[in-house]
């Protein structure tokens, strides 16, 4: 075995145990994305902010975009986890889609401008691509499967669920994602604009609708 294979081994086994050195690295690593955009973000910058070294970085992580991509893999966790609503089955339906479309907004802006960073990447990184398409098909099936499921006496949506799910995905996604650093009402107003959006397109009748 060459000393490179050795190095290469002793790295993928440091990141399938994602120690603490690891976290901090990546952490570093997010806020270097979200502070500096990701062509202004370095090893040497990520390094820095983790208060360690390039080798240290290189002992964890081979690159920037691998740490981009990991960064990546957190933040959809993060979001897919808004979605896991418990007893959702027995939630009148707008409840669940205030408490949705809530928890995910939020997600969206507690990682500043991460996701519009992300959606971008997409555009020209195939592995980014792929775990970020994974991802918001694996929300919108959930949240279509969901809306096909109620009785159709509780909504009335304004086109079939699959292209009113697509369409609202990308209108939380992107509206969201510009407002990462936005002031703290602009974010709830979107919120807010969003919830009635949703209500108004899926059908909620008026008188399901409770007082926000």
């Amino acid at each position: 075995m060459t000393t490179s294979d050795a190095q290469e081994r002793a790295r993928a086994s440091r990141r399938e145990t994602s120690g603490p050195r690891r976290e901090e690295l990546l952490a570093a690593a997010a806020a270097c994305f979200d502070e500096l955009g990701y062509a202004a973000t370095t090893v040497e910058v990520i390094a820095a902010r983790a208060q360690t070294s390039r080798p240290t970085f290189y002992a964890y992580l081979r690159s920037k975009d691998e740490a981009f991509l990991a960064v990546t893999e957190q933040v959809c966790a993060q979001l897919e986890s808004t979605q896991l609503l418990d007893g959702i089955e027995s939630l009148p339906p707008v409840t669940v889609l205030r408490a949705t479309t809530r928890a995910f907004a939020e997600a969206i802006f507690a990682n500043g401008s991460l996701v519009a960073q992300i959606d971008n990447r997409a555009g020209v990184d195939p592995e980014v691509d792929e775990l970020w398409s994974a991802l918001r098909q694996r929300l919108e099936r959930r949240f279509t499967n969901y809306l096909s499921g109620l009785d159709p006496a509780t909504i009335d949506p304004c086109v079939p669920p699959p292209q009113l799910v697509s369409m609202l995905s990308d209108s939380i996604v992107r509206g969201a994602a510009r407002l990462g650093h936005a002031p703290d009402e602009v974010k709830e107003q979107f919120i807010t604009d969003h919830i009635r959006l949703t209500e108004r397109a899926v059908g909620v009748t008026d008188d399901a609708r409770p007082e926000p």
